[in-house]
């Protein structure tokens, strides 16, 4: 085995919160598990999620013959919530990690230069050349599994990973490689008899611990999911229009983090009288290379996107519009239709009567989806002017599906 240190320590050179090793062994529990839930339909809405898929996923040597070690890594992304300019309009919520630029943007290249400099340092020192594999989120990796194994952190009730520090507000990125390096242990720690996210989930998504259902959570809803939004569920998601984060923030491991670094809550206050993330300067002890390092890389919500922006705006965005403003978030995963679908469903639950010119007006969209969740808006706004809206927009639509949801707004109405 190989000594471990000084690739560690260039991790954290580039930026990385956390490394930590494993052996590329197979992960059959984790294969168990993931094939257990799609036969049990909790994975339903993510195509992607085959039983053949976990089966190359949870056998590193298939993602890289001779694999022989899994770099794991972490990073950081918990900054604070700007507060909002305007608290007499309504205003969606953005899940923490998408304030920002893409994060597949931000540590690609600095995987890829971590590999490059792997491959040097092989050579150099033990004459190896080796190879390596890079996953960040998007590859066949079962990342969580990894990361547990090698001690970046344990699994939470949420299904997150937590780790020490940081919480589970990481990025999580792997390297495999034929290279053989010593393997970290895993820890001991546990969220004992905790079951404080469980019970915080608005839609039941986690509906025992480890576990989630995820055609019922919210950031299934309002990211993956590319059709309606089931009815049932649309007064469940409040104002949330991308992901959500509830069962991150009532964690109390997470909150331990935010307040160590000095975040500020919701409404903008101090959490805690420390400098904030941008100027901080509170040094952060690894346990594996027994040194310190400060975090190199700030996660900083970005002008266009932000953690709250108003509703009302975002309905008059043309596709051209969605493009640019979120060119580099990773909200144009959503693409204008289902962004819009989201505010439209976030205005109805804020029953605010600002709306409804604006609901109005997407009740003409073209896009048959935006059409039939601005009907629901209306009808869960109600008043005068949304059912004269509504009555309207019957006459003239087209579509069978938006037909519906327009007859049954009116009953809400």
């Amino acid at each position: 085995m190989l000594n471990t240190q000084t690739i560690k320590e260039y991790a954290y050179s580039l930026g990385f919160d956390a490394a930590r090793i494993t052996s590329a062994a197979a992960f059959p529990e984790a294969k168990q598990v993931i094939q257990e839930r799609i036969g049990r339909g909790l994975m339903d809405g993510l195509p992607w999620f085959t039983s053949e898929r976990a089966e190359i996923s949870c056998h590193p040597d298939a993602l890289l013959p001779e694999a022989q070690s899994i770099i794991t890594l972490a990073l950081c992304y918990l900054t604070e919530q700007p507060v909002e300019a305007d608290e007499t309009k309504p205003h969606g919520r953005i899940s923490r990690y998408a304030w920002g630029d893409d994060y597949h943007d931000i540590i690609k290249p600095r995987l890829q230069q971590f590999a490059n400099w792997l491959k040097d340092y092989a050579r150099d020192e033990w004459d190896q050349d080796i190879e390596t594999r890079l996953f960040v989120d998007t590859g066949r990796m079962v990342d969580r599994a990894v990361a547990q194994r090698a001690g970046l952190g344990w699994y939470g009730k949420n299904t997150n990973i937590l780790t020490k520090g940081w919480g589970s507000w990481v990025f999580l990125a792997e390297i495999v490689t034929n290279l053989p390096l010593q393997p970290d242990e895993a820890l001991k720690a546990n969220c004992g008899s905790c079951e404080i996210c469980l019970h915080a989930c608005p839609t039941g998504a986690l509906p025992n611990p480890y576990e989630l259902d995820s055609p019922k959570c919210i950031s299934f809803l309002t990211i993956e999911l590319r059709g309606s939004i089931p009815l049932e569920m649309r007064p469940l998601m409040g104002n949330l229009i991308f992901g959500c984060d509830i069962c991150q923030e009532v964690c109390p491991v997470n909150k331990v983090a935010e307040k160590r670094l000095g975040l500020r809550d919701i409404h903008g206050k101090p959490i805690v009288p420390l400098q904030s993330i941008q100027k901080r300067t509170e040094q952060v002890a690894d346990s594996n290379a027994n040194k310190v390092f400060r975090p190199q890389i700030e996660f900083q919500a970005h002008p266009a996107v932000g953690s709250t922006p108003e509703l009302i705006p975002l309905l008059s965005l043309t596709e051209e519009e969605f493009r640019e403003r979120f060119r580099r978030s990773p909200i144009k995963r959503t693409k204008r239709r289902g962004l819009l679908r989201n505010v439209c469903v976030a205005l109805g639950n804020s029953k605010d009567p600002q709306a409804i010119p604006a609901l109005e007006k997407a009740l003409h969209d073209e896009e048959a989806l935006i059409r039939g969740h601005a009907a629901w808006a209306l009808g869960s706004i109600g008043g005068s002017s949304a059912v004269q809206a509504l009555q309207e927009a019957l006459t003239t639509e087209e579509d069978v599906e938006v037909q519906k949801e327009i007859k049954y707004a009116l009953t809400m109405a």
